[in-house]
């Protein structure tokens, strides 16, 4: 028979393999799988955006924005349209980056904390110690707990 279990990442799951092992349980007959969480958008290849370029980006196209408004009112001030469109750029680079930065820099660390990765336990053993390896799987906070018959598996 096969036994399937799923686990948070905790004590728990550490107490039940300890208790799985000191019984007649052999390391041979457990497999644990760490699975993984889907990774965040900047662990993707080809996308290695985060939350300062995006607003480096905004920031640039405010500045720009800005640094055109600026050279036009300049025509009539005492700057001159340059310094003038200089002074809009700054002020519109740092008013843009700002707008998008803080806003969005707390959602930077909502994403990190997601929940724990689960843990997939596979257990080996005979009919006579199902019940028992079932019981400790359940008593430590199983997620969900699955057998089969490994005859069913070769067919």
């Amino acid at each position: 028979m096969i036994i399937i279990g799923t686990f948070k990442q905790s004590i728990e799951l550490e107490q039940a393999l300890t208790v799985l092992e000191n019984s007649s349980i052999s390391r041979d007959q457990i497999l644990v799988v760490f699975m993984d969480d889907k990774p965040a958008p900047s662990q993707i290849p080809g996308r290695t955006r985060n939350i300062h370029s995006n607003a480096f980006e905004i920031g640039m196209a405010s500045s720009t924005g800005c640094a055109v408004i600026g050279a036009s009112v300049g025509f009539t001030l005492y700057l001159g349209p340059i310094i003038c469109g200089l002074l809009g750029a700054v002020i519109g680079f740092a008013i843009g980056y700002a707008l998008y930065y803080f806003p969005n820099k707390n959602k930077l660390h909502l994403t990190k904390m997601k929940g724990q990765p689960e843990v997939a336990v596979i257990i080996q053993c005979t009919k006579n110690q199902l019940l028992f390896i079932e019981d400790i799987m359940w008593e430590n906070q199983a997620i969900t707990v699955g057998k089969t018959h490994l005859n069913s598996i070769k067919s």
